[in-house]
C-alpha cells in the first residue's frame, strides 16, 4: 500500500449485530476480516451511487459457474456488470445461497417475532441513500458456511473462518456497498454467538 493509500484508509471494527455502508469509487479495496473466528458478514453493493442497479446472486452463479467464491472470482449486477472483484481471501468457504436472515423468515423457522436480521440491517445501513426494504438484493455471505449436498440437500453450518481470516474485494465501478456483521443466534451461522468484525476501506480511485 503507497503512503497516498495509507492516507485514504477508512478503518472500524463492527460490534457484533451492526453495520455499516459507505460509497466506494473504482478501484478502492475492501478487506473485511473475521476478528475473532466464526462470525458471517453479508454484503450487498449498487453500482453507481443510486439503489438502482444492484448486486444480482443467480448473474454471479452463473457467470462464475460456482456457489463458493474465491480469489479471482467477481461479484456481477443484474445486469451483468462487474461490481466488485476478489482480489484474496484466506478462508476457504464463502457462499452465495443462503440470502440474509431477517424477522420475517425466522417467524417461519424459529417460531420468534421481531428477530432483527441483516435486511433490517440493510435498510438501516443504506437509508441515507433512500433505501426501502424492497431495494434490498439477495447477499453475498462472507465467511458463511452453507454446504450443499450431491442429492441438492442445504445446510447452514458453522463457519470454518479463523480468528483474522479475510477477504479483500476492489471495486470495479463505482459503487454503494453495505455490510451487515451478521445478529443470527438461532442457527450455526456464527458459531451460535454473534461477533465483531473488521472493516477496511483503502486506496486511491483509478
Amino acid at each position: 500500500m503507497t503512503e497516498r493509500d495509507m492516507a485514504n484508509v477508512d478503518e472500524r471494527v463492527l460490534p457484533a449485530r451492526g453495520f455499516i455502508a459507505a460509497e466506494m469509487q473504482r478501484g478502492q479495496r475492501l478487506r473485511v476480516t473475521d476478528l475473532e473466528g466464526g462470525q458471517v458478514g453479508d454484503l450487498v453493493a449498487f453500482a453507481g451511487h443510486t439503489l438502482a442497479e444492484k448486486l444480482w446472486i443467480s448473474n454471479t452463479i452463473r457467470l462464475n459457474k460456482t456457489i463458493y467464491l474465491g480469489a479471482g472470482h467477481v461479484l456481477y449486477s443484474e445486469l451483468s456488470r462487474p461490481l466488485l472483484s476478489i482480489l484474496d481471501t484466506n478462508c476457504a468457504r464463502h457462499t452465495l445461497l443462503a440470502g440474509s436472515c431477517n424477522a420475517e423468515i425466522d417467524k417461519v423457522r424459529y417460531g420468534v417475532d421481531d428477530h432483527r436480521g441483516c435486511v433490517e440491517n440493510f435498510v438501516d445501513a443504506l437509508r441515507p441513500w433512500g433505501a426501502r426494504r424492497e431495494d434490498i438484493p439477495m447477499s453475498f455471505n462472507i465467511f458463511m458456511n452453507s454446504p450443499v449436498q450431491v442429492d441438492g440437500s442445504f445446510s447452514i453450518e458453522r463457519p470454518v473462518s479463523k480468528a483474522g481470516d479475510f477477504i479483500e474485494l476492489r471495486a470495479e465501478v463505482d459503487l454503494i456497498v453495505a455490510l451487515s456483521n451478521c445478529p443470527q443466534d438461532l442457527n450455526p451461522c456464527n458459531a451460535g454467538a454473534p461477533k465483531t468484525l473488521g472493516w477496511q476501506l483503502s486506496g486511491t480511485p483509478s
